[in-house]
This record gives C-alpha cells, structure tokens and sequence, in this order.
C-alpha cells in the first residue's frame, strides 16, 4: 500500500502518460478529472490490482483532498479494476477466475476454457478471438492484462 502512495505523491514529478496507457472506457473522462486535479497519472499506467487495492488507492486519495463524489469513486475503481486489473493467465486460470476478472458470462469463460482444452494454449490475441460464443468486445482495452 505504501508504495502506491508514494508513487502517487511522485507524480508531479513524472512525465504526462500517453493516452493509450488508459483505454476508452466507462469512468475515464472521471478518472481524468478527479485524478488530473492533484497529480499526474503518469504512475498509474505501470500498476496493476484488483477491486481491493484500487479502493485502497482511492480511500487514500480521498483522505489527501481528492474531489469527487462517492459515485465518481465508485466508477474510479471499477475503471481501474477492470483495465488495470491483475493479470489474467488466458491459458491457466478457472473458468470462474476468467469471469470475475474478465468481466464476462459464465457461458464465455466456459467456452474460453473448452477451447483450450481442445485446441491448446492461446497465443496470441487472434488465437482468443475464435473462442466460439466469446463476444470480443467486452474485451477491448484489457489486451495488456492477459497473460499467455
């Protein structure tokens, strides 16, 4: 924990992060204007953790003065978990790990699954898109997350 304060405490320091560190998505023009009223997130794109650990960032960020209402919050950290979340092993993790993570149906990571089993380990992101049944678009901007 002490360490994602102290990088966000650095960041008036670090450079402006290029856009494509944070992908479209519902929460970032909130993230943007909450967060860009105190620092940079420049360390940000570097970090990685699920639900738990982006509430303990945002917990903190309250308490040092971040503007935002509680629903702002809110969608902060459900962007954050979802497009710098953990790492997903699209070749080892259960079917009910790829769902929480990936935020998809139980149908979907079912077939992710099957299709491992019976085609072998995915490699590349193309080999994830022909996972029959898998609609690829509740996947767009989590391509950094996934692990093969």
């Amino acid at each position: 924990m002490k360490k994602f304060g102290l990088l966000l405490c650095l960041a008036p320091f670090v450079l402006h992060a290029q856009d494509n560190a944070f992908p479209d998505g519902p929460g970032k023009p909130t993230l943007e204007k909450v967060c860009t009223a105190c620092h940079d997130l420049g360390p940000l794109s570097g970090m990685t953790g699920g639900a738990d650990i982006w509430q303990s960032v945002v917990d903190d960020m309250k308490v040092r003065g971040a503007d935002g209402t509680e629903q702002e919050m809110k969608d902060i950290v459900t962007y954050l978990s979802k497009y710098l979340g953990a790492p997903v092993k699209i070749n080892a993790d259960s079917a009910a790990s790829l769902e929480a993570n990936l935020q998809i149906t139980s149908a979907e990571a079912g077939a992710i699954v099957k299709y491992r089993t019976d085609k072998g380990n995915f490699k590349t992101w193309d080999d994830i898109a022909k996972v029959p049944g898998l609609d690829m678009k509740k996947l767009d901007g989590l391509q950094k997350r996934i692990k093969y």
